[in-house]
């Protein structure tokens, strides 16, 4: 399944969670980056993949951490749009 365009998008949990650890490719049993995990208010720039698992994904290539404006690679980390609810709200890049 293709990957779409690169896409920006605001992390923002629904519930009582400050963030979301990250995850690994739903398509296989790769596993989740060990690093820093976005915390509530964090952007996340990567590739949407479309009904993986019952769900959308975003493929994060880069992010920054809520409140800081520097970006940092993050290879190999995945997240999820929803989990009690929509996770990742589209914001302009």
């Amino acid at each position: 399944m293709p990957a779409g365009p690169v896409a920006a998008f605001k992390l923002q949990h629904p519930g009582t969670c400050t963030g979301m650890f990250w995850r690994g490719d739903p398509r296989s049993s790769g596993s989740a980056p060990s690093g820093e995990w976005p915390r509530n208010g964090s952007i996340l720039h990567g590739h949407v993949h479309k009904d993986v698992g019952g769900d959308d994904w975003l493929q994060v290539t880069e992010w920054s951490q809520a409140g800081k404006t520097s970006l940092s690679k993050a290879p190999g980390a995945w997240m999820p749009f929803h989990q009690g609810g929509l996770l990742l709200h589209a914001v302009g890049k």
